[in-house]
């Protein structure tokens, strides 16, 4: 399809190459451009457009007529994108909102910017003394996930490895340590990556899931498997966090469209 819209425009410039000036050449691209926008045809309009340009420099009539057919094409293409999306939305949230029953929402208004939400059977005050995952969505929507290590002494931990039905990943964070009655280590894994580790617990809810952390020196390891109850949250998670990720992603769109829209009617709309 892309390979005869080139020939068709390279025999356009040809056959009017031959007996018409550099203006009625421009001008004969500038009326193709505009019938291709009237059948729907934007991106290949772009392209003839952008060649009046490159090929007819000194037109300036025509370029200013490209450029105009130009920015209504940016306005047709950003009232599809905008349309899409608000029927998108409505759709998302309402997943969201049927998940968002079964998390907590948790702020420390004096220290923190965001807040979070956190999964209702995930409970961090009951897990002090173990080794475990925590994880949250924040409300500017990116996903954490947090590895927690307790034990006498230090790992220095650096490296997640998950394992069920003979599948493995591994994961690496930024670690952070502190000593209260035991060594306490803490390992964050954030956006991404932390919602691929929560893609394989959601891929493996009904399987045993083997966790095993790692610190600096290959003799610090420590194993444990995540509870049912535990997988049913982090597949929750992972779920909510994408919705929310993919709500931030729509938002930004519908924002870019809405400016590009306007900008086009304060400019052209008099």
């Amino acid at each position: 399809m892309k390979v005869s819209f080139i020939f068709s425009l390279v025999c356009i410039i040809l056959l009017t190459n031959c007996s018409s000036s550099d203006t009625d050449r421009a001008q004969e691209l500038v009326h193709h451009a505009q019938k291709l926008v009237h059948d729907g045809n934007w991106r290949q309009a772009r392209i003839v457009l952008d060649s009046i340009h490159t090929l007819y420099p000194k037109e300036i009539a025509q370029r200013r007529s490209a450029k105009s057919i130009e920015d209504s094409i940016t306005y047709l293409e950003a009232t599809a994108t905008l349309a899409y999306i608000d029927s998108m939305l409505p759709l998302l949230i309402e997943k969201t909102d049927a998940l968002i029953k079964h998390f907590r929402y948790e702020k420390d208004e004096k220290y923190e910017d965001y807040g979070r939400y956190v999964h209702r059977l995930l409970r961090t005050q009951d897990n002090l003394s173990r080794n475990f995952l925590q994880v949250y969505v924040k409300d500017n929507h990116e996903t954490v996930v947090k590895s927690y290590y307790f034990g006498s002494h230090a790992v220095e931990q650096q490296r997640l490895t998950l394992t069920s039905n003979g599948e493995e990943v591994r994961f690496a964070g930024v670690n952070h340590s502190f000593e209260a009655e035991g060594w306490h280590e803490i390992m964050t894994i954030e956006g991404e990556l932390a919602l691929q580790l929560l893609n394989f617990v959601s891929s493996h809810t009904h399987d045993r899931i083997r966790v095993q952390g790692e610190g600096v020196k290959k003799v610090h390891t420590w194993v444990y498997y995540l509870t049912d109850q535990e997988k049913q949250a982090l597949s929750d998670t992972y779920q909510f966090g994408w919705y929310m990720k993919d709500i931030k992603r729509l938002e930004d769109i519908q924002h870019t469209s809405q400016r590009q829209i306007d900008r086009y009617l304060q400019t052209h709309i008099n």
